[in-house]
Formats: C-alpha cells, sequence, structure tokens
C-alpha cells in the first residue's frame, strides 16, 4: 500500500539501519491509518531482537524497544524475517531510494523497477 526512503548519512552500520527502516515502516504505516501491519525484513538480526521477550543488550537496543512500543499501537502486528530473494520488490525499491536525492514515499505506487522486479518474481512462481 505504501513504501518510503529515508537517507541516514551517518548510519555506517546495516544492522542500525534496518533497524532504522523498521521504525520508519511502522511508523508510515501508522501514519497512513492502517490498524494492522505485517512486518518483514531480510535481517534476521533485528526481526529476532524485536521478538525477543527477554531483554535485548544489542547494538539494536533503542530501536527495537521503540518498535515494539509503535508495534502496540496496532489491532495485530507480526515481524517476521524474509530472504531478499523472497522479496526484490523491497530490494529494488531500496536500490531505487539510495540514488534518489532526497527522501521518497510512495503511497499507492512504487518505483517502476520494483514494479518489474515484483511482476517478474510472480510469473516465475506461476504453476507450470
Amino acid at each position: 500500500m505504501g513504501s518510503g526512503f529515508q537517507r541516514h548519512n551517518l548510519v555506517h552500520s546495516v544492522v542500525i539501519a534496518e533497524a532504522i527502516a523498521v521504525l520508519h515502516g511502522l511508523q508510515f504505516t501508522l501514519d497512513m491509518g492502517f490498524p494492522k501491519v505485517i512486518l518483514e525484513s531480510d535481517l534476521r538480526l533485528v526481526v529476532n531482537n524485536i521478538q525477543k521477550l527477554s531483554e535485548d543488550y544489542s547494538e539494536t537496543r533503542p530501536f527495537t524497544w521503540d518498535a515494539k512500543n509503535l508495534a502496540k499501537k496496532f489491532q495485530c502486528y507480526r515481524f517476521q524475517f524474509i530472504a531478499r530473494e523472497g522479496n526484490g520488490a523491497v530490494h529494488a525499491s531500496a536500490v531505487e531510494g539510495i540514488r534518489a536525492e532526497r527522501d521518497s514515499f510512495w503511497v499507492e505506487d512504487v518505483p517502476l523497477k520494483a514494479l518489474e522486479v515484483a511482476d517478474s518474481d510472480r510469473r516465475s512462481r506461476r504453476p507450470p
């Protein structure tokens, strides 16, 4: 239903960048007014840290703590790991965002490359 990209020039850790993306994704979903969310990430560590019931002492702790609190605002939520190969459209959107010179948000739209990848994925999964 929507996606976005925000630049964070001072973030040099992939794990922190993904944790921040999770936070932005949750906030974007709340701002769009959706009561339910399934948040998928290709970084298992971030998903595991959010799902943990015990205390998280990793470098993502401030972000996972905020994500857990934001998630409570939804009627229903789920965090799950998905391999990058399982969601090429998201990766294509991220690459498109990196190329952009400013923050970008798409509502009921996606970058053309992401649409092409999603269409290709859908066709390759069709049963013969």
